[in-house]
């Protein structure tokens, strides 16, 4: 299993514009439905906060990086944060599931 993660803050201004973008690349991501793949997004409400999660099996491609909305998505964090926003591996500490 691959874990990786975006962590970043935009500005008040963008972030109702960037929760779109965001709805978009899922509503695409839906619509590939690649196997092995569990994506999440987590937003501070009603914050600028993001996080980005992205695990697959071992076997399994990144999703994200064949879809446009995906790409989208990646230029617009880029621009809203002022910065490249680059993904990085982590580790569950712990997890628990009813």
């Amino acid at each position: 299993m691959s874990l990786q993660m975006v962590r970043f803050r935009t500005d008040n201004g963008t972030a109702a514009e960037f929760r779109s973008h965001l709805v978009r690349a899922f509503a695409a991501l839906r619509t590939a439905s690649p196997l092995g793949v569990v994506c999440t997004a987590h937003a501070g409400e009603p914050g600028p906060d993001f996080i980005l999660a992205l695990e697959t099996e071992e076997a399994a491609e990144n999703p994200m990086a064949g879809l446009p909305q995906a790409a989208q998505l990646r230029d617009r964090t880029g621009r809203a944060v002022g910065a490249p926003v680059l993904p990085g591996p982590f580790t569950v500490v712990g997890s628990y599931g009813s």
